[in-house]
This record gives C-alpha cells, structure tokens and sequence, in this order.
C-alpha cells in the first residue's frame, strides 16, 4: 500500500513529495530494525525512513527535504 501526500508545484507541473509505504514482507518475519539515509535538513534533498517489525515494512520518503 502506497500513499502520496503534501501536494507541491515546481513551476511547470504539480506532484507529491512525500511517500508512506506499507508491506508485508514474510523473507524478514524475524527482523527487527530501523534505520535512515542520514540527511541533513537544508544540505540534502531525499529522507528515507524504514521500519522493520516481524515481516512489516514501513516506509516515509521525503523527496523535497531542502
């Protein structure tokens, strides 16, 4: 399951910047981590977030961080 929010426009066309993922995954049912690319607000321009909890895998990008 997919859901895009936070609707932006860029000057030419309109898009959403922020992306919520959510899966089963049954190759982790065992794994239990998070973890993150790391950006830096104002330095880079994609966050990435990702949860694991026996089998589920969530996940929030956000690809306008600036």
């Amino acid at each position: 399951m997919e859901l895009w929010f936070s609707k932006k426009h860029n000057g030419i066309r309109d898009y959403n910047s922020k992306l919520l993922k959510l899966r089963f995954v049954p190759k982790y049912w065992r794994l239990l981590q998070w973890k993150n690319n790391g950006a830096i607000k104002g330095k880079h321009r994609c966050y990435d977030l990702n949860i694991y909890i026996l089998g589920v895998f969530f996940s929030y990008s956000n690809f306008d961080y600036k």
